[in-house]
C-alpha cells in the first residue's frame, strides 16, 4: 500500500475503530470479536471508498457497512449452531425466568429515568454512552462546546443516579 493510501486508511481507522468497536459491543458481540468486525468492517469501507456517493454523511455510510457485517456474522453463527448437536447449542448460563424479569424491571426503571432528564443532557449522554463519540465530536454536532458537553454528560449521570435510587425497584 503507497504512504498516502497508508496514511488515508489510518486516519479513517484511528476515527472510526473506537467507535465502531462500541458498536459491535453493544450488538452483543465479545471485546475480541468487536475488535475483529470493527476492522474488517474498516477495511470494506477503505477497498469500497469509492463506491461512497457522497449523498448522505460518510458516518452513515461507515456504520451501514458495520450493520451489514454484524448481520453478517450473526447469520453466519446462526448456521454454525444450526450444525451443532442439540446438547452443545444450549447453554448452560441461561438465566432464569426471574432473572429475566428483573433484568427487564431494571430496564424499564433505567428508560424511565432516562425519559425525565432535559433534552440536551440525554442527547450528550446517549451519543457518547451509545454511539462512543468523544466529547468534540457530541460538541459539533449538537453546536455546543466541549466543556458544555463535559458538564452535560456529568451531570446526566448524577441524575440518572439520583431518579434510580428514587425508583422502587
Amino acid at each position: 500500500m503507497p504512504p498516502d493510501q497508508r496514511e488515508e486508511f489510518r486516519s479513517i481507522f484511528v476515527e472510526f475503530f473506537p467507535r465502531l468497536r462500541s458498536f459491535f459491543h453493544s450488538c452483543g458481540f465479545q471485546p475480541t470479536d468487536a475488535e475483529d468486525l470493527s476492522q474488517t468492517a474498516l477495511w470494506t469501507v477503505y477497498k469500497s471508498r469509492g463506491q461512497f456517493r457522497g449523498d448522505g454523511s460518510f458516518d452513515a455510510w461507515v456504520y451501514s457497512i458495520a450493520r451489514n457485517v454484524a448481520r453478517d456474522e450473526w447469520r453466519r453463527r446462526g448456521r454454525a449452531r444450526e450444525e451443532e448437536p442439540v446438547s452443545e447449542a444450549i447453554p448452560d448460563d441461561v438465566p432464569s425466568a426471574e432473572t429475566r424479569t428483573t433484568d427487564r424491571q431494571d430496564l424499564r426503571r433505567a428508560v424511565d429515568a432516562l425519559a425525565k432528564l432535559p433534552a440536551g443532557m440525554r442527547a450528550c449522554l446517549l451519543l457518547h454512552v451509545q454511539k462512543g463519540l468523544s466529547y468534540r465530536e457530541i460538541g459539533q454536532r449538537l453546536s455546543l462546546a466541549v466543556p458544555t458537553v463535559k458538564v452535560q454528560i456529568w451531570n446526566a449521570r448524577r441524575r440518572l443516579r439520583s431518579l434510580l435510587e428514587e425508583q422502587p425497584p
